[in-house]
């Protein structure tokens, strides 16, 4: 590659009403990945810089100008090195894999297209599916066919719209893998639409959001994927964690069930403490109802969920234990509530006390039946609910019903 970078700016007004106009730049060395809602015009920026639809502006790739509109420059689809997988990416069905594949190099004007060609099957791992047709291949398969067909064209970019919409999540992962080596191995630029804003993180570079044909946030993953313009973009409640097995930032939706207020909210404190807690407080709060949490982990998220959320809780920090100060707060918290859940969490000695002034509390007390399973008390955590149940009716749970707290 000449250049390190590439770069594009657009305008295309449609008689829809739809107006793109966006400028950005993209590396040759890496993965860059359109991102936005639907009808943002991410296809529309693909179809410009192939040469399908014609934009106001310029298009410049390797240091190369495909269109310049200053030196009325506009070089047609078939003049520009590039491999384009569309969204429906098809192969013709009555060809065998092989076959398609060599579709590519009958077109290609390279002398040696066809050496490339058995270069891209080896490549991406296909020699034993050459003689079979489409119809006999799975969602992953036909995507290797089809990458293939693309890089024996010998393209400087390839152009994916949304190359795993199809496929499930291993072939998603294989795929993507796929693409990761064509860009590393071939130094083929990428430029890439996801639906999935986890997998672009994972495996892309750079990040592009587009909103209503306009960029509207461009730089690398841990840059872009931040609360605030997750849930801008999303126009939803989410929270952004960091992935520890990728060093990646990832967001985890919180479900709003806007449809569910209840006309009758009730105080309710619930004992969690790890991650057992999450769906509880979330459904519950989204409900209108008064929560409050405690004694939580500082770092669980759990205690991330009550922050975002602004429910009422107990916090410790990790690996501190429950001491007498921290329960008699949980305990003021609890004391007047309609009712107590005690999540699905595990017990030990550093968090058994959470469990103690229960049997006084003035509402429905709901246990989940699988703390019994994670009892790392050495027989404490039984002996406490027998207790309990001497002057207490302790309603035992296993899944969390929304449904019932209308």
């Amino acid at each position: 590659m000449s250049d390190s970078l590439s770069s594009a700016s657009l305008l295309l007004p449609r008689e829809d009403g739809f107006r793109l106009e966006c400028s950005f730049e993209f590396p040759n060395f890496g993965i860059t990945v359109l991102f936005g809602a639907s009808g943002s015009g991410k296809t529309t920026v693909l179809r410009c810089i192939a040469g399908l639809e014609r934009a106001k502006g310029f298009v410049k790739v390797d240091g190369v100008y495909w269109q310049n509109d200053e030196q009325k420059l506009f070089l047609p689809t078939w003049e520009r090195p590039l491999g384009y997988v569309f969204q429906e990416a098809s192969l013709f069905p009555h060809l065998t894999a092989k076959q398609n594949i060599e579709f590519a190099v009958k077109r290609s004007k390279s002398t040696d297209a066809r050496s490339r060609m058995e270069e891209a099957i080896d490549l991406l791992g296909i020699r034993g599916l050459l003689g079979r047709k489409p119809a006999q291949l799975s969602g992953g398969e036909r995507q290797r066919v089809i990458l293939a067909r693309a890089i024996t064209q010998q393209p400087d970019i390839i152009l994916l719209d949304e190359p795993t919409s199809a496929l499930d999540l291993h072939h998603q992962i294989e795929v993507m893998e796929l693409i990761r080596q064509l860009n590393e191995k071939e130094h083929i630029t990428v430029l890439a639409v996801l639906h999935d804003i986890n997998l672009a993180s994972r495996f892309c570079s750079r990040i592009v959001i587009l909103k209503d044909g306009k960029v509207k946030a461009d730089g690398p993953p841990r840059e872009i994927i931040n609360r605030r313009e997750m849930e801008e973009l999303y126009e939803m409640q989410l929270l952004v964690k960091n992935n520890p097995l990728i060093e990646m930032p990832e967001i985890i939706p919180i479900r709003v069930m806007d449809e569910k207020q209840t006309a009758n909210p009730l105080r309710i404190h619930v004992i969690c403490g790890e991650k057992g807690g999450v769906r509880i407080l979330e459904q519950l709060t989204n409900m209108g109802h008064f929560v409050s949490a405690g004694v939580v982990n500082r770092e669980s998220d759990d205690a991330e969920i009550c922050e975002y959320l602004g429910i009422p809780r107990i916090e410790i920090n990790s690996f501190q234990t429950v001491g007498p100060e921290e329960q008699e707060k949980n305990l003021e918290l609890m004391k007047d509530a309609d009712a107590v859940i005690v999540a699905d969490i595990p017990f030990g000695e550093a968090n058994i006390r959470n469990l103690d002034g229960l049997e006084h509390v003035k509402g429905e007390l709901y246990i989940h039946r699988n703390i019994r399973t994670q009892d790392f008390t050495h027989g404490k955590l039984q002996k406490r609910l027998e207790e309990i149940q001497k002057t207490k009716e302790i309603h035992f749970f296993e899944k969390f019903n929304a449904g019932d707290w209308q």
